[in-house]
């Protein structure tokens, strides 16, 4: 349930139960970190769940499904079979054989963070770099959409370099 539901209705969501409801964070805006150091977290706390619980669940359904593929080949069998404990042998053979298919996942998660946060910053009234793109196409003001999207692009394109060489930490098979 936590991927199909689009981040805006998870964000009013929280902010109805946690804001309106409990009355336990604020609804919404944004405070320096200057003004102090809680004020500033308790406005960041409805966003962070609302963007994280998406790829949350994306990421446990891919772990789940990888670790499960790879409990079934003959290596884990092996290691059980040497007297190994079942933690040692998820850790260290399981999970991290089933590690390329789940950073590439957390890769493109993080990617598409970037569209997500536009919705949250709207959402939330938070002054970021979601909404200076969303004024700034309103404004027709082309030099900022251009250097945010060539911002986004280089972040993109950083991201997708480091999940490739995170693929060689990993997979000792993979070479470049």
């Amino acid at each position: 349930m936590g991927f199909s539901v689009p981040v805006f209705v998870i964000g009013y969501l929280l902010i109805y139960i946690f804001a309106v409801k409990l009355g336990w964070l604020p609804v919404q805006g944004y405070t320096r970190i200057a003004e102090g150091f809680l004020p500033f977290i308790e406005r960041l706390i409805l966003p962070a769940i609302t963007l994280s619980v998406i790829y949350i669940a994306l990421i446990a359904r891919i772990t789940r499904a990888s670790v499960l593929e790879v409990l079934g080949e003959d290596y884990i069998r092996t290691a059980r079979a040497k007297g190994l404990e079942e933690r040692k042998v998820l850790i260290r053979h399981a999970l991290r054989n089933a590690a390329v298919p789940i950073v590439t996942v957390i890769g493109i998660g993080i990617a598409l963070l970037i569209g997500g946060v536009v919705v949250t910053e709207s959402v939330f009234a938070i002054p970021g770099l979601g909404r200076l793109t969303v004024d700034a196409v309103l404004g027709r003001d082309y030099p900022t959409i251009q250097a945010v999207i060539l911002m986004f692009s280089f972040v993109y394109v950083m991201i997708n370099l480091v999940i490739d060489i995170a693929y060689t930490l990993f997979d000792p098979r993979i070479r470049y």
